[in-house]
């Protein structure tokens, strides 16, 4: 796992020591998922496993990247073990809903309609989302996309956006990010629609031959979990605070993306990060 700089032994230090007995001594009152990782010990995170930088597997096949990563210090805070289980776009949401997983680390991008489903932290990432095409197809706007076979991957946001800005584009969902990826390299679709990330790994297979054409959105990541379950939210929340305000996921960031931490100050229409 890399955590350079921020073991799990190192970041307790990081933890004020009210806060951690504030998690402890309140878990009797909480709700029934804090409860259970408290009582098992254990805390199930889902994350991806085929989106660098984000969530993925190493050369060892070991879970790696930033949610891996704040998965790893949430599992601290708490003072319990941590269980990763890889989802996947598509089934990410029933894995919480049925019990699977007790929160969802797993690039789950903020949106109304997401939040009728589960409920959001505070913001952990942002990233925005990429028309990527072979270096010398003109797109010069989004009405330039409705004449274009575009690439998404299934159950992502991106799914979503695609039919809103160009209803007349031909769209194709595959299963993973990576599986979206090599239908642009192969050539099935015109252009594909990423995140911020995915240019990166096309210049690993291709280089030169793809760019970034528009840039279609900008979103906010949030831990899922649960409606209703003001407990295991109102934890994550206080943990997010934590590490952004001791400078962690500043760090982070820097390790993962190369980026300084994000404000964070949009809100996002229609959704709330607490539990009302």
């Amino acid at each position: 796992m890399k955590l350079t700089n921020f073991t799990r032994r190192s970041f307790t230090g990081l933890l004020s020591t009210a806060a951690v007995i504030g998690v402890l001594g309140a878990t009797a009152a909480m709700a029934d998922t804090l409860g259970n990782i408290m009582e098992r010990g254990t805390v199930v995170i889902g994350i991806q496993g085929d989106n660098p930088p984000f969530g993925f597997l190493d050369s060892t096949g070991q879970n790696d990247g930033y949610d891996a990563a704040l998965a790893n210090l949430f599992a601290d805070h708490l003072g319990v073990e941590l269980e990763l289980v890889i989802v996947t776009n598509q089934n990410r949401i029933a894995a919480l809903q049925t019990g699977k997983v007790d929160a969802l680390f797993a690039t789950l991008g903020i949106s109304a309609e997401r939040a009728e489903a589960l409920q959001y932290s505070y913001p952990y990432a942002e990233d925005s989302m990429p028309l990527i095409a072979a270096a010398d197809l003109d797109v010069a706007d989004i009405a330039a996309m409705n004449s274009l076979t575009i690439g998404v991957p299934k159950g992502s946001s991106q799914e979503n956006l695609i039919p809103e800005l160009a209803p007349n584009a031909t769209m194709l969902s595959f299963d993973d990010d990576s599986a979206n990826i090599q239908a642009l390299l192969s050539g099935q679709v015109d252009a594909i629609a990423a995140n911020q990330f995915a240019i990166g790994r096309i210049e690993e297979n291709a280089p030169g031959e793809y760019s970034e054409k528009l840039v279609l959105a900008t979103n906010y990541k949030g831990v899922g979990t649960l409606l209703g379950d003001a407990a295991i939210n109102t934890t994550i929340n206080g943990f997010l605070e934590i590490i952004k305000s001791n400078g962690t996921m500043d760090a982070l960031y820097q390790e993962w993306f190369g980026l300084g931490q994000p404000m964070f100050e949009a809100p996002v229409e229609g959704v709330s990060f607490t539990v009302d």
